[in-house]
C-alpha cells in the first residue's frame, strides 16, 4: 500500500522510523564523491529536524554552511527502512547539547558535553520515502509462499513519500 504523508502525519512517521532505527549511513557529495558514514540519529525533533554529534575534525563536523544531505535508515530484521534527504548545518546550543547528550556519546567525546571538538549537526529534511512492514518474518514467509503458488505479488506492507519543509 502506497501512502503520501505531508505535514505532522509525515513528522510523526519520520520521528516513528528514525527513533526505532537510530543509526544511519549519513551520505554526502564531497569533492564529486558520494561519501557515506554510520552515525546515531539523537533525536527526530517535533518539527521533523534529526540531531547527531560529530567531531568538529570530521568532514561534516568542520562544515560551516548549509550542505545537502541524504540519510538512509535500516532495519532488515523489522522490514524497515527509511531515506530521507534534505540539508544540515552546525548549531550553537548548549541547552540543547544538554538535552541530547546521553552516557553512549562519552565514548566519543571523553570530556564530556563540554568537549571542545564536540559539534551539534541539524539535519533539516526535505523529503523522505520509508517501506515498513511491522509484520513478523513468519507472516512475510507465509506471504510469500502463498504469492509462489497463487502467482499473486505478495502484500508489501506499508510504502510511501513523508513531503517536509
Amino acid at each position: 500500500m502506497e501512502t503520501n504523508l505531508i505535514d505532522r502525519q509525515g513528522i510523526e512517521k519520520l520521528k516513528e522510523l528514525a527513533s526505532e532505527i537510530k543509526i544511519c549511513m549519513f551520505t554526502t557529495l564531497e569533492k564529486g564523491k558520494i561519501v557515506s558514514r554510520p552515525m546515531t540519529a539523537l533525536e527526530t525533533d517535533d518539527d521533523g529536524n534529526i540531531w547527531f554529534f560529530t567531531s568538529k575534525d570530521t568532514d561534516i563536523g568542520s562544515q560551516m554552511r548549509e550542505e545537502e544531505v541524504t540519510l538512509l535508515f535500516a532495519s532488515p530484521e523489522e522490514n524497515s527502512y527509511l531515506s530521507v534527504s534534505g540539508s544540515y548545518h552546525q548549531v550553537q546550543d548548549e541547552e540543547k547539547k544538554k538535552s541530547l547528550w546521553n552516557p553512549i556519546s562519552k565514548a566519543w567525546f571523553p570530556a564530556g558535553k563540554e568537549d571542545p571538538s564536540l559539534v551539534m549537526i541539524r539535519v533539516c529534511p526535505q523529503e523522505a520515502s520509508y517501506w515498513d512492514s511491522s509484520s513478523s518474518k513468519m507472516v512475510v514467509f507465509l506471504s510469500l509462499l502463498k504469492s509462489m503458488v497463487t502467482g499473486k505479488q505478495p502484500a508489501e506492507g506499508e510504502h510511501g513519500t513523508i513531503e517536509l519543509h
